[in-house]
This record gives C-alpha cells, structure tokens and sequence, in this order.
C-alpha cells in the first residue's frame, strides 16, 4: 500500500464526484463581436442589451449550464436582429422621403 492510498485529500476520480461524464459539452454561440459591431454601428440601446445577453451566454457557458446559455444567446440574437433591421428600415424610410421629396420638387 502506498502513501496515497492512506491520504483523505486525495483525489482519486474528480470527474465522476461531480458529474463532468454525462455533460457532452455543447456549442453556445455568444455573438460578442457581433453585438459590439451592431452597437457601434447601428442601435445603441440594442446592442447594449445584446452585450449584456452575450457575456451572460458566456458566463453560463463556462460554467456548464448550456440550456441557460443558450437562451441567453438567442436573447442576444434577438436584440442584435432587430436593431439591425429597425436601423435598415429607418434608412429605407429616409431615401424614400428623399427621392419622394426630389420627384415633387421636379413636377412644381
């Protein structure tokens, strides 16, 4: 027998103590540099809310809470696809008054 065998704080099987096995870990996208990119260039208030859900998303993930995770990442997804489409609709609605604008001017 040797000295390890005797020893309490040894660990012989962290892995199974805890439950690490049956976690398969699972990708979680947490679209950080996408919601950096659509806070700098299209909706503030949104893309701040999708920084927020992305290091939340984060977080879970490192922690292995993957279901957690994965909401947190479809919020971000979320935010980062409606700002980015409000933003769109906005310039849409903007060139139209302008050529709407330019054509009413040419028929006076």
């Amino acid at each position: 027998m040797s000295n390890f065998d005797d020893n309490p704080y040894a660990v012989t099987n962290a892995t199974d103590d805890y439950g690490f096995n049956n976690q398969t870990p699972v990708h979680v996208p947490d679209y950080l540099v996408a919601s950096i990119l659509v806070t700098m260039f299209c909706c503030q208030p949104l893309g701040i809310a999708a920084i927020v859900y992305s290091a939340l998303a984060s977080g879970e993930k490192s922690t292995g809470n993957y279901a957690k995770a994965m909401s947190y990442a479809k919020n971000a997804k979320t935010c980062m696809i409606i700002g980015v489409a409000g933003v769109a609709l906005i310039y849409l609605c903007l060139i139209g008054f302008v050529i709407l604008s330019a054509i009413m001017e040419n028929m006076h």
